[in-house]
C-alpha cells in the first residue's frame, strides 16, 4: 500500500459560518509555523456572510445580498490570499487549477503532495447528502492519498463533520464540475515562493 501523507500533519481548526475557504487556508498555515486570524483571511478575500450572522464575527465582515452570493469566490480567492501573503510577509503562493485543466487529479495531488505543498479542495456540496445543510460548495485540505485504492482522507474545517474523513479522489473530482451549481470548481496549491 502506497499512502502519502502531509509531514506535519495538519492541527484540526473549526471554521466560522461561511469560512471553509479561510480556515482551510488558515489549517495549511498553522501547519506551516504562521498565524493569520481566520477572520482576517476573510476579510482580505472578500468573504460575504449573511447578515443574521454578523454577530459571529468580531470583525465587520461584507453582508451578501442573497445565499447564493454567500461565501468566498472560487475563481478570486487565490488572488485575494496571495496579496494577504505578500502582505504579511509569508513566503508562500497558491496556484488555482479548475477541475477542467487537470488532466490528471491523481498525478496533481501526488506531486504536490510528496514535493511537501498543500492541496486544498473546493467541490460542490450537491453529490454528498452529509452536507445537504449547504447548497453552494465547500473547501478541504488534503492530509494523506492512498494511491492504491484511490482514496484521500480531507482534513475538514465544518464544525458538523468529523476532521478526517475518507473519500474516492473520482468522487470530489466529479463534484468539481459546473453542473452542480454553475461554478467550475477544482484545486488550489499552496507552496513556497520562488524569487
Amino acid at each position: 500500500m502506497s499512502i502519502i501523507k502531509v509531514k506535519p500533519p495538519y492541527k484540526p481548526l473549526v471554521q466560522l459560518p461561511y469560512c471553509c475557504v479561510p480556515c482551510g487556508l488558515q489549517w495549511i498555515l498553522f501547519r506551516r509555523g504562521y498565524w493569520v486570524d481566520q477572520e482576517e483571511i476573510a476579510q482580505y478575500c472578500k468573504m460575504k456572510i449573511l447578515k443574521s450572522y454578523a454577530k459571529a464575527f468580531v470583525r465587520k465582515m461584507i453582508i451578501a445580498k442573497s445565499k447564493d452570493d454567500t461565501g468566498t469566490s472560487p475563481y478570486k480567492f487565490h488572488i485575494y490570499a496571495n496579496k494577504l501573503l505578500k502582505a504579511k510577509r509569508i513566503p508562500l503562493t497558491i496556484q488555482k487549477y479548475q477541475v477542467s485543466q487537470v488532466k490528471d487529479p491523481t498525478q496533481l495531488i501526488v506531486k504536490n503532495l510528496k514535493a511537501g505543498y498543500d492541496v486544498m479542495l473546493d467541490f460542490a456540496c450537491k453529490p454528498f447528502p452529509e452536507y445537504e445543510y449547504d447548497e453552494g460548495g465547500h473547501v478541504v485540505v488534503v492530509s494523506e492519498f492512498d494511491t492504491d485504492k484511490g482514496v484521500l482522507t480531507i482534513g475538514d474545517p465544518s464544525w458538523i463533520h468529523a476532521k478526517f474523513w475518507k473519500v474516492p479522489l473520482k468522487k470530489i473530482v466529479n463534484a468539481m464540475d459546473k453542473k452542480y451549481d454553475g461554478f467550475e470548481r477544482g484545486f488550489w496549491v499552496v507552496k513556497p515562493k520562488t524569487l
